[in-house]
């Protein structure tokens, strides 16, 4: 009688395998997964970290160092956001990170309208998420920072803001009236407030205090011109003004900022 050459036929090898077993041989053979991280140093503009529960960090990426003003990875292992950011940022990003974790869901694509330090001002996507041990237990968060290209404006119901947003980051250091600023977008006061509400989670002007802060930042770190100096090349009507919009925005008056962060890069 002849065999069913179905039931003779030898499997091939690894078909036995299901697809996770697969996986994890694969990932074993690697020693785990860190190799993959490799490829967040070749991706155009993105800003990658990892950080434990505690939120020390414990990876980061060649731009995101550049970015928090480290060389090697090795100097900021182990530290916090408390560490390179100012008292209010490092709150804000704690929040983030924990809401992350408790709740196990993603953060995926926050826009921004962010000043980088020493680079252009430009519009930048936040994604988040929890990290997982093996047995399914949060242990940290891992993100990245990446541009946010024009062309995702559409879709993300942005195009209204864009002009908006790039008059206000060509023009922070003058008067700005709300009622130039809705005509740009078409729109009433009102209606302009409620869209910065929904993409920003800030009114208008608060947006706006918050770009000429994060502009000053850069000419407290990167000159040595006079801090009253600064307050009026970034609109501010005079330095008392421009210390309590900046202490309500960093948790740190502009000469604090300015010698926290000389110390660091010494």
């Amino acid at each position: 009688m002849m065999q069913n050459p179905r039931k003779a036929a030898k499997p091939c090898k690894g078909a036995s395998l299901s697809q996770a077993e697969v996986q994890a041989a694969f990932f074993a053979r690697m020693g785990g997964r860190q190799q993959f991280q490799g490829l967040f140093e070749h991706l155009p503009g993105v800003c990658f970290f990892a950080k434990d529960a505690a939120g020390r960090f414990v990876a980061a990426n060649a731009l995101c160092l550049a970015r928090m003003g480290f060389q090697r990875e090795a100097e900021v292992i182990g530290k916090t956001d408390a560490d390179v950011h100012p008292e209010r940022v490092a709150r804000e990003i704690r929040e983030d990170d924990l809401r992350v974790m408790q709740t196990g869901q993603p953060l995926i694509d926050r826009v921004e309208a962010l000043f980088i330090r020493s680079q252009a001002k430009d519009w930048y996507a936040t994604t988040k998420l929890p990290i997982f041990d093996r047995a399914g237990k949060v242990i940290g968060v891992m993100g990245f920072v990446r541009p946010f290209r024009s062309g995702e404006m559409k879709q993300a119901g942005l195009v209204r803001l864009e002009t908006v947003v790039a008059y206000i980051q060509k023009h922070h250091g003058t008067k700005i009236e709300i009622p130039r600023l809705a005509k740009l977008a078409h729109v009433s006061s009102r209606q302009l407030h409620r869209l910065f509400q929904a993409a920003f989670g800030m009114s208008t002007q608060v947006f706006i205090v918050r770009t000429r802060v994060q502009a000053a930042s850069d000419e407290l770190l990167l000159t040595e011109l006079p801090i009253s100096e600064i307050a009026l090349k970034h609109g501010f009507c005079d330095q008392s003004a421009f210390s309590r919009a900046f202490s309500e925005h960093t948790g740190e008056t502009p000469l604090q900022f300015r010698r926290r962060h000389r110390r660091g890069g010494e």
